[in-house]
């Protein structure tokens, strides 16, 4: 876990902070300085008996237990980020609780597994609307309150390099994390203005609830990362402003390669 104060004085959100990548960016972010606020729909173990156990386990509360055992502060708050009254109460509790929101994650995310052809509605629509409509409707709720702040911020989202390519089975997903991709990079023109930063954050072949199953069809040549693989390259987005990187969709192995401290910022 990176260690550090690079974050101190500023507040996070992190949506799906409960287990695997958004448990490890929000531990890794804490111990960066940051207060984060756990956000998950998570709040109770799964049975001992649930499928894919190993990777179904852990709560927001377990999280934020976790944060202040290393002496950091963590809010959880449940959150499904399809309703939008527990967005706005998610915005909500964290400017009462912290005053002020200076980094945004979103990194809840669903699958859409199957065939075009024999797809079913719900599934593409729920994944439309954790995938997509989720994180733009987070960014509506924050702006507000760091445009007020005056002083820039940090937010990302974490795609999947399926938005670049065919996976098959998984049209549905691709869909929805290319147009995340094509919304936050947009976004990052809107808000340049205000010094926020708003880059896409591809983490590779993450052993999480995800890839329970293990190799997706054309994914077994990608190396199998641990979720603490993307603990640094979060780390340094969440300290990004717009006047410094903003605007890029970067992948995690580049980081400190093509991307990241002392390297500049790609211009278009």
């Amino acid at each position: 876990m990176p260690a550090g104060g690079e974050l101190n004085g500023k507040v996070a959100i992190i949506t799906g902070g409960s287990r695997g990548i958004g448990r490890s960016m929000s531990l890794a972010i804490a111990a960066a300085g940051a207060q984060v606020v756990v956000a998950s729909r998570t709040e109770n173990e799964p049975p001992p008996d649930s499928p894919f156990i190993k990777y179904g386990s852990g709560t927001i509360n377990d999280t934020a237990r976790q944060i202040a055992e290393a002496g950091g502060e963590a809010l959880p708050v449940p959150c499904d980020v399809t309703k939008t009254e527990d967005l706005r109460n998610l915005v909500e509790r964290t400017i009462k609780h912290f005053g002020r929101i200076d980094i945004v994650v979103s990194n809840a995310g669903v699958d859409c597994e199957s065939p075009v052809a024999e797809l079913d509605e719900a599934l593409l629509d729920r994944a439309i609307n954790v995938n997509i409509r989720g994180p733009i409707l987070l960014c509506k709720y924050v702006l507000p309150a760091m445009f007020e702040q005056k002083g820039g911020g940090s937010i990302f989202c974490i795609t999947s390099g399926a938005s670049l390519g065919y996976r098959e089975g998984r049209v549905g997903y691709s869909m929805s994390k290319a147009a995340l991709d094509r919304a936050y990079l947009s976004l990052a023109e809107e808000v340049r203005e205000h010094n926020i930063a708003v880059n896409v954050l591809s983490p590779g072949r993450v052993d999480t609830w995800m890839n329970r199953n293990g190799d997706w069809p054309g994914t077994a040549h990608i190396p199998m990362e641990q979720p603490g693989s993307i603990d640094a390259a979060a780390v340094w987005l969440a300290a990004q402003k717009a006047s410094t990187f903003t605007g890029q969709r970067v992948e995690r192995a580049d980081f400190g390669i093509t991307w990241g401290p002392g390297i500049p910022m790609p211009t278009a």
